[in-house]
């Protein structure tokens, strides 16, 4: 019998895997075909725009750029807002004729980056089957809430748990982390923050929150902290520089990062205000937004993403200004909020502070969906270049089924955030354990903050992060059943198939014992 055990439970832990991938991928499946987003579209046009300027396939990709370029050829800028690694990597899916491919890396990188927590939460030295079922606990939680859309999802938001997950792993685990553990979640955490900006701002914020709860700080190992955050930091910066400098020197452009900030404030109120006091006046170059603002009454022109994106009469300002204006505007940014602050802290700040508590409360999923009709739209701007893009059975008119989905949802946040609250309140937890689930909450936070603060609270930004709740309660709840046992002895005789990926060593203290 014994000799059969370890193919019974290799067979236990495959089953166990495809129940995880089936959840995971079960909004993929009953789509049939990948989510999208309007901004995917951007994405596969500057990806495209890359591969043209490497040399990479020019013949086949110069029609899709004519037909995308055609209506902006000239156009000197580069919207840097967009992160290049992320629309190389689509284009490269796309222009092998396998875009849904992503989906599949998707699935890949939250479950290795969940499978790696779970090593950290089920340190003792043989976690092997143990970690890999603690980890398939937190997939399949996760899979009730929003995750399976996010894994369906052609954009990088994905990425945004991952990093949290990855950051506070490396934060509170990488002290005793094995090495190829440490260069995975490294890796992970560096492919998170390439893939969009903004995941750059997170990992600035999280990491020096992360350092204070950190065991090296009071520990030997201090140093190890200090240089996973100036590299994961130094790389994010390193890939920005990179970015300009590829568009300055192969494309001939200037990277343009759009005025979010500015944008968002005026949306708040404290910079119209500001503008409206101090206008007109050469020396603010944002007032020649409040002037084009100001050529309509539409009450929907002061949201912020009309501001920046709207184009028709009665929406748009900022794209009807003249490329050098946007330049002068978006270079301008950080000055003018600086001026604003100052003018009106009491009122930025509260602005600030309601958009986070705001952006906490958005936690649905409906924007993972398009409308039926957006890929006509697209099309008709983007050309050939999306056309393995498609509506799927999910795009339809009738989304009745969100609102009571939304109510699960709220209600599985709920508890899970109130388990997570008990693990901390009630004690029992390692003290690593207890720093990681801290600093989750404090990403949770700061995706609020980056997201909802900066550029629009959106129920894209919240829903992407809000199934990290029940997968680490699971994730949690598993792991202490299962030292529970190991303190028990239960584990100590029985046989495992994970013996045979350990070491003699890790064994020798269980069969002295």
């Amino acid at each position: 019998m014994k000799a059969f055990l370890p193919n019974t439970l290799l067979w236990r832990r495959l089953a166990l895997a495809a129940v995880v991938t089936l959840l995971a991928l079960s909004v993929y499946f009953l789509n049939g075909v990948a989510l999208f987003y309007f901004d995917t579209a951007g994405y596969l046009k500057q990806g495209y725009s890359i591969l043209q300027s490497l040399g990479v396939g020019r013949e086949s990709l110069d029609i899709a750029g004519q037909v995308a370029g055609e209506a902006s050829s000239s156009d000197h800028t580069v919207i840097a807002s967009r992160s290049a690694a992320y629309g190389l990597l689509v284009a490269v899916f796309n222009y092998l004729g396998v875009l849904d491919g992503a989906v599949v890396l998707n699935l890949c990188l939250i479950w290795l980056s969940t499978l790696i927590t779970a090593r950290q939460l089920v340190h003792d030295g043989n976690g092997g089957r143990r970690a890999f079922n603690v980890a398939a606990a937190g997939m399949i939680a996760a899979s009730g809430a929003a995750l399976p859309f996010y894994v369906a999802l052609l954009m990088p938001d994905i990425l945004a748990p991952i990093l949290i997950l990855m950051l506070a792993t490396l934060c509170t685990s990488a002290q005793r982390m094995g090495r190829i553990d440490l260069l995975l979640s490294v890796g992970l955490a560096v492919i998170a923050i390439v893939t969009h900006p903004s995941h750059l701002v997170m990992a600035a914020l999280i990491l020096p929150a992360g350092l204070l709860l950190s065991p090296a700080m009071a520990g030997r190992r201090l140093w190890l902290s200090l240089a996973l955050a100036v590299l994961l930091v130094g790389v994010g910066v390193a890939e920005r520089l990179a970015f300009s400098l590829v568009v300055e020197r192969l494309q001939q452009k200037q990277a343009l990062y759009l005025p979010f900030l500015t944008a968002r404030l005026i949306d708040d109120g404290p910079a119209l205000t500001y503008l409206h006091a101090h206008c007109p006046d050469a020396t603010i170059t944002t007032c020649k937004l409040y002037d084009a603002l100001s050529e309509s009454s539409h009450p929907e022109r002061l949201d912020a993403p009309n501001i920046l994106f709207a184009t028709s009469p009665e929406l748009g300002s900022y794209k009807h200004l003249s490329e050098s204006d946007q330049q002068a505007v978006a270079g301008q940014q950080f000055e003018f909020i600086f001026s604003v602050i100052k003018a009106a802290p009491f009122s930025t700040f509260a602005a600030l502070a309601g958009n986070v508590a705001t952006q906490l409360r958005y936690y649905r999923i409906d924007m993972t969906i398009p409308r039926s009709g957006r890929l006509e739209g697209l099309r008709s701007d983007y050309g050939p270049i999306i056309s393995q893009l498609r509506e799927g059975r999910l795009v339809t008119a009738n989304r009745s089924w969100m609102e009571p989905l939304a109510y699960v949802h709220g209600a599985i946040y709920i508890l899970s955030g109130m388990v997570l609250m008990l693990f901390l309140l009630l004690g029992g937890l390692p003290p690593a354990n207890r720093a990681l689930t801290v600093l989750v909450f404090y990403g949770i936070l700061v995706n609020a903050l980056v997201c909802g603060g900066v550029s629009e609270p959106a129920y894209r930004y919240g829903a992407r992060v809000m199934f990290l709740l029940p997968m680490l309660a699971a994730m949690l709840w598993a792991a202490q059943r299962i030292q529970g046992r190991i303190k028990e002895g239960d584990w100590a005789s029985a046989p495992s198939a994970s013996n045979h990926s350990y070491s003699a060593r890790s064994d020798a203290p269980a069969r002295k014992k």
